[in-house]
């Protein structure tokens, strides 16, 4: 059952990689070609891809109304070979939330469809030249664990332990989180909260009440997005907010 609700809040774009595998069942990869060709719609529309975490601060100034989140889940490699030089071709920015206890390894955590195919993730030179390059990293957990089925101890290892490790790792605060398959609850936010994180982003569940800035939701962009449905879901977000509570994991 799907319930629709009106919300005020920040527009946010959600992807994974920038690749083109022969095969991919969990819908994951967004070609660079078409990539390239959604933020030129974006541009051609007055519009400009940031990080969340510039992005909240223009709200705060109210200097937001042009901006639109850009954030890649699990923290891909081909997000700093491929995904950054065309962002830094527009003068755009983005957020990158990596899985912090396996950087440098791959994608081995739970999947909706397997096979999946194995992919290489940013290891820690690679996140001090992304974020060097001017891209914000946020967490994606540990282990990209569902953490709506954890107990507290778990829950708060992968939250509170992934923050130490990427701000050690980086030498600031990691402002950012992003709940892996988009599963929270409200242990998980709190968890995310008392951790010192800014913000936090889900996917298509959103807490009904409360949360603030650590239930954000976000718009899932896939290779079939042409300029057509971008348009579409752009206008669509900005008067809707769908919350849904079964769907398959990505």
């Amino acid at each position: 059952m799907i319930k629709r609700v009106r919300v005020s809040q920040p527009r946010i774009l959600m992807y994974h990689a920038i690749a083109d595998p022969a095969h991919d069942p969990n819908k994951l990869c967004v070609s660079p070609a078409r990539f390239e060709a959604q933020l030129l719609y974006l541009k051609q529309h007055n519009l400009r891809g940031v990080s969340v975490k510039e992005l909240y601060h223009a709200r705060s100034t109210g200097a937001a109304k042009s901006l639109i989140g850009l954030t890649f889940d699990d923290g891909y490699k081909d997000f700093l070979h491929a995904a950054v030089p065309i962002l830094e071709s527009f003068g755009f920015s983005a957020t990158v939330f990596v899985v912090a206890g396996l950087l440098g390894k791959k994608n081995r955590w739970e999947h909706a469809h397997n096979p999946t195919p194995q992919m290489e993730l940013l290891g820690a030179t690679d996140l001090l030249e992304v974020s060097k390059r001017g891209m914000e990293v946020g967490s994606h957990s540990l282990t990209h664990a569902d953490l709506s089925g954890l107990n507290p101890r778990m829950l708060e290892e992968e939250v509170k332990g992934s923050h130490r490790v990427l701000s050690e790792l980086l030498g600031e605060e990691v402002a950012g989180f992003g709940y892996p398959y988009g599963h929270l609850n409200h242990a998980a936010v709190e968890s995310v909260r008392q951790a010192g994180y800014a913000y936090a982003c889900g996917w298509r569940i959103l807490l009904k009440h409360g949360g603030g800035a650590y239930n954000l939701r976000r718009i899932y962009i896939s290779e079939k997005d042409n300029h057509l449905r971008i348009a579409a879901k752009l206008k669509l977000y900005s008067q809707y907010s769908v919350i849904t509570q079964r769907f398959k994991r990505r």
